[in-house]
This record gives C-alpha cells, sequence and structure tokens, in this order.
C-alpha cells in the first residue's frame, strides 16, 4: 500500500512536530544521564543512520487508527454481527447488518471502504467467496510481508518510550505507568514457534477482557455526569521477545 499525499501530509504535521518531544528527548535524555557523553550520543546516532540507511525494507505511512480495533473488537462480540454459532458472521459491503453499519456503530472516523482496504491489506479480514467480508483474525494486527507501516510501529516506540523514563519527567503521584516482562534466555530455539502462539493465544483473550473493560468505561457510550470528565488515553499493550 503506497504512501499518499494525505498520509504524507498528516506525518508532516503530526507525527514529524511531535517526533523530538515523545521519542527523542526522553531516549536521549535517558542515555545521557545514564553517563553517555553528547560527543558519544551523535557519534552513535550517526553510526545507527548508517546502518539504518541500508536496510531494504520500505516503512509505508498509511492512516491507521484506534478506529479499526474498535471495528474488529465489535464484529468479534456485538449479537447483531454474529451467526448462530456465535461466531462472527461475514457481512456485505452495505445494509441494516454489514460493515458499513458495523463501522457507523463504532461510531470510526474511517469510513467502511477503508476499513475494509486496512483490515484486507493485514489479513485481518477478507473477501469470502459469497462476495461479503469474513473476519479470521480475533484481533487488529499491523504486520505485513512486504513493508513496515510507520503509525502503529511509531505509536508503540512512544508509548514504550513513556513508560520506560517516565519518571525523567513526572514526579506526581499519579496511578505509576507499569512495565512487566517475563523472559528466559535458556530456552531450546525451537520452541520459539511453540511458545509464541501460546502467548499470542493467551495474549488475546487477555486482551479482549481489556478492550471490554475499556469499552464498558467509554465516555462517547457511558451516562456522563455534569461534570465534564477530563479524558485520558489508557490501556495496556503486550509485545513478543525473541532474542
Amino acid at each position: 500500500m503506497p504512501s499518499t499525499s494525505k498520509t504524507k501530509n498528516l506525518f508532516a504535521t503530526n507525527a514529524k512536530r511531535q517526533i523530538q518531544s515523545e521519542l527523542l528527548v526522553p531516549i536521549m535524555a535517558f542515555l545521557h544521564k545514564s553517563g553517555m557523553s553528547k560527543a558519544t550520543l551523535l557519534t552513535e546516532c550517526r553510526a545507527a543512520i548508517q546502518v539504518a540507511s541500508s536496510s531494504k525494507l520500505k516503512v509505508v505511512h498509511v492512516s491507521i487508527g484506534q478506529d479499526l480495533i474498535g471495528i474488529v473488537n465489535r464484529w468479534l462480540k456485538d449479537p447483531m454481527y454474529l451467526n448462530s454459532s456465535g461466531r462472527p458472521d461475514e457481512l456485505p459491503l452495505s445494509g441494516k447488518r454489514s460493515v458499513r453499519s458495523l463501522v457507523g456503530a463504532c461510531k470510526a472516523k474511517v469510513s467502511p471502504k477503508e476499513a475494509l482496504t486496512l483490515m484486507t491489506t493485514y489479513g485481518v479480514a477478507t473477501r469470502a467467496s459469497s462476495g461479503k467480508y469474513r473476519l479470521v483474525r480475533r484481533l487488529m494486527d499491523y504486520g505485513h510481508t512486504k513493508y513496515l507501516p510507520f503509525e502503529p510501529s511509531y505509536r508503540f516506540l512512544v508509548d514504550a518510550t513513556k513508560v520506560s523514563t517516565k519518571r525523567l519527567r513526572r514526579t506526581d503521584k499519579r496511578p505509576g505507568i507499569f512495565w512487566q516482562c517475563a523472559d528466559n534466555p535458556r530456552i531450546d530455539s525451537r520452541k520459539m514457534g511453540e511458545f509464541m502462539q501460546f502467548a499470542q493465544q493467551r495474549g488475546l483473550s487477555f486482551m479482549h477482557e481489556i478492550n471490554d473493560w475499556l469499552d464498558a468505561h467509554d465516555c462517547a457510550t457511558t451516562r456522563l455526569t455534569k461534570r465534564r470528565p477530563t479524558m485520558k488515553r489508557i490501556g495496556v499493550g503486550i509485545f513478543g521477545i525473541c532474542q
């Protein structure tokens, strides 16, 4: 999926403006405070750019938002979009019970066609022989064989950076952001596939519980009090480790 002028402009006005304060400054501050000199940091940055320039994998800008996660989640559990077996039903593009009505129910900012394009591109949905669309994954997955999508990858790096360097910027007593890791360096490499499958299955179940909690407390769907709440983006991220 090639970049469009719209997504290039979005990067220029949003991500490029935030990349310094959200990603580079915390990382550089962390390294500098750990004992690395400015000269060493500059040398390492130049070396990293040199290595990165030799990579043949393309990084592509596409408009990907949180809306897709909500669409997939609703398709999985809303009774209106389930078949008689309680599984996500195949849906046409338009109609009373369709991808269009699903996207509308989620109050998503993407169009039904845009949502379908992204979901089929990343293998989350596919077009069945009936002409309808079938959900084939339980969660939005941004993995692609030919390129790396910038938006979710950048968001992941920013989130991880904020969590791991939070004490460099914040000293108040609000609920702390946590970082936890379970790993073991003495595992037979032949077990890698088995572990990743196990972790993905358990992780998906956990993430659906998290999504259910977030949906239940979404101010757009729950009853608001007279006092306007302060909105915050909260959630949990899971990633696999293989070294």
